[in-house]
């Protein structure tokens, strides 16, 4: 009998051989000419009753696959008529409709005309953010990141790039050194389980001996972007004690009515802004404070279309463009993969990793303006439409009301190069086939002078 299951993988399928254990012993009894029990049987493994599928499934059905997670501010978002859609299991505001307003672009052509000449309250508590602290928390950062940590002040934040091991970009975010030992990491929403995975990863296999530990504490924290011109004067109303001096990329602890809070000088708008973080208890409470103050000056909510058009007018990426594909060299960040070692270092440097032949990130204007869509392929003017002809794609468009007209975001074939040409843009889907010049993917503020003011 053992003889048998070892040569035919008898008993090793999930069910342990629950199925198909008597039959095979019947073939055996046959095959020898005996019986089932003069042949013998196996030795039986849990469980040993049947059970359901269901129950190894441990309810993972409905919401006990997928569960709802919800803001602190969500309720104050729902009473302002906020449609919510969902982002990486949350659900956020989509946009904050006023009277009038009967279309979503109507709501989101406001708000960003709101933040860039106002001031603008979004929460970004969605963002995964791991504290890492530790002796070794700096050189862990600088073995997954492929910029220097170990090196960065406190009270100040850097920008990183995360890549995989086959050096392609697995996620982008901030970290902030909060003290000698001790860094807050933040993540894109929809990465936040991937990137805790991956640093675990590389704790285990890579330096198990480094002191330190990490932790997300993403539901910890009630997380609220300001933005705008008017964001520091909207801050100083809400702070118990009115900001100094605080430049861009700047990290402190503050204090509101008295709770411990923590404030970012950080923008995902181009505009000058702010991220202040408090415990989630309190959430809501800033939440609603901070859009009663901003509605005095002028201000008020905005949601993820408005957020969405704000960074594509600034050339800011998201999983959009770092989908799995891309490499620092594709996005204009080959600069931040410095000389150090890194996660993804060597396999970002291979043959063909960098060059002109890979399709690099643009931005796109529509010569005669009108709609265009993320997905379209891009083609040179007067090539035929087909697939050994394709230059590239777009990954991310909007209507700007700020520069009013469409902008897109695209990957071309050594595009850094070609800007000022002229590319064909083909949807299909769509029925959309229009000139488009290429251009440097800032398309606002490019100096930067706005988000440093």
């Amino acid at each position: 009998v053992e003889h048998m299951k070892r040569y035919t993988t008898q008993g090793m399928a999930p069910d342990q051989g629950k199925n198909s254990n008597v039959g095979a012993l019947a073939v055996l009894a046959d095959a020898t000419g005996r019986g089932i029990p003069q042949t013998g049987t196996t030795t039986f493994r849990p469980p040993y009753v049947p059970l359901s599928i269901g129950a190894v499934g441990a309810g993972a059905q409905g919401k006990g696959f997928a569960p709802q997670r919800f803001m602190t501010s969500d309720q104050a978002s729902r009473d302002r008529g906020a449609p919510m859609i969902e982002a990486g299991l949350w659900y956020r505001p989509s946009y904050f409709p006023r009277p009038g307003e009967t279309t979503w672009r109507e709501a989101c052509d406001r708000e960003v005309i709101m933040v860039r000449t106002k001031v603008g309250v979004a929460d970004v508590s969605t963002l995964g953010k791991i504290d890492i602290q530790g002796r070794d928390a700096a050189r862990f950062l600088d073995l997954v990141y492929t910029g220097t940590f170990s090196t960065l002040p406190v009270g100040r934040v850097r920008y990183g790039l995360m890549l995989r091991e086959d050096g392609l970009v697995m996620d982008d975010g901030t970290t902030a050194r909060l003290g000698e030992n001790h860094y807050l990491m933040t993540t894109t929403t929809a990465a936040a389980g991937l990137v805790m995975r991956h640093l675990d990863f590389v704790h285990q296999a890579y330096c198990a001996d480094y002191d330190l530990r990490f932790i997300s504490v993403t539901e910890s924290w009630a997380q609220f972007a300001v933005a705008g011109p008017k964001a520091r004067q909207l801050l100083n109303s809400v702070l118990d004690r009115p900001l100094g001096d605080f430049p861009f990329m700047s990290c402190t602890d503050v204090s509101v009515e008295g709770v411990k809070a923590r404030l970012y000088r950080i923008s995902f708008s181009g505009e000058e802004g702010y991220e202040i973080a408090v415990p989630t208890a309190y959430g809501e409470s800033l939440f609603r404070d901070l859009l009663a103050r901003a509605e005095t000056l002028g201000g008020g909510p905005y949601g993820m279309e408005a957020l969405n058009v704000l960074r594509i007018e600034k050339g800011l990426i998201t999983h959009a463009e770092i989908h799995g594909r891309t490499t620092a060299f594709d996005i204009g960040a080959q600069k931040m993969v410095g000389k150090k070692d890194c996660i993804g270092k060597a396999s970002s440097q291979r043959p063909g990793m960098t060059g002109p032949e890979r399709e690099q990130l643009v931005g796109l204007r529509p010569v005669t303006d009108g709609p265009i869509g993320a997905g379209a392929h891009l083609f040179t003017p007067g090539d035929a439409v087909t697939r050994v002809n394709d230059q590239g794609y777009v990954t991310s468009v909007c209507y700007s009301p700020t520069l009013e007209g469409w902008l897109g975001l695209a990957f071309l074939k050594d595009g850094r190069a070609r800007h000022g040409q002229t590319v064909r843009l083909v949807d299909h889907m769509r029925s959309v086939d229009v000139l488009c010049t290429v251009c440097d993917p800032v398309f606002h503020d490019p100096e930067g002078a706005k988000l440093r003011a």
